[in-house]
């Protein structure tokens, strides 16, 4: 009887956990969606493709 009783306490106590975890993972869901919408709308553009643009106003090759 005790090792029921036992048994009965861990597995709530992990339905406890497990719920928790659930719980934050979908707050970091929500968080990196919303992150990826600032991102995908932001009117800046990356310092990269900045650089990129820039080094082909020239011409591209410089072929003689």
């Amino acid at each position: 009887m005790k090792s029921m009783q036992i048994g009965l306490f861990v597995m709530h106590l992990l339905d406890v956990i497990f719920f928790l975890g659930l719980a934050g993972s979908s707050v970091v869901v929500v968080y990196s969606f919303i992150e990826d919408t600032f991102e995908l709308f932001s009117r800046e553009e990356p310092q990269s493709t900045q650089s990129a643009a820039a080094s082909d106003v020239g011409g591209g090759s410089s072929r003689a």
